[in-house]
């Protein structure tokens, strides 16, 4: 992540590189049912596998995840500007601090986005169908329309 600055302000924002902050905690939930892989920090590998045993183990029908990565960012202000104009954040915070801790998704989280990845997969078809239906009838009507003889 760079850092972003705004103008005018004296503080920078940037990734969280604390000792021991992972560089994201990944979680991959079935679709299907209520099966979540378990966080991981750092590595999105063991997430992987895991959604591709879930389906093997499940068949086809648990085959579609929603992948979460939580990330941490922290705000600095700032220090100086070295001789490129780039900020550099304040040493005040030491790097042995334990980052902060993450949060368990809520239910409702969690339900919301089921509810709302079950509907999106009928989303699609539910527009073509519309359309299809729509253009026939429209070239049906067009063909009674007209006078044959």
């Amino acid at each position: 992540m760079t850092r972003t600055i705004l103008k005018g302000s004296d503080l920078v924002l940037s990734a969280e590189r604390a000792q021991g902050a992972p560089d994201g905690i990944y979680l991959a939930e079935c679709m299907t049912c209520p099966a979540t892989s378990g966080r991981v920090d750092s590595d999105p590998g063991p997430v992987a596998r895991w959604s591709i045993l879930h389906t093997q183990q499940h068949g086809l029908n648990h085959g579609q995840f929603l992948v979460t990565v939580e990330r941490h960012w922290r705000v600095d202000p700032i220090r100086s500007q070295d001789g490129h104009g780039t900020a550099v954040s304040s040493p005040a915070h030491s790097t042995s601090q334990a980052p902060a801790t993450h949060r368990a998704p809520g239910c409702w989280g969690a339900c919301w986005r089921r509810i709302v990845a079950w509907l999106g997969r009928f989303a699609g078809p539910l527009v073509l169908t519309t359309f299809i239906v729509a253009a026939g009838l429209g070239g049906y009507l067009i063909g009674t329309g007209q006078d044959t003889g």
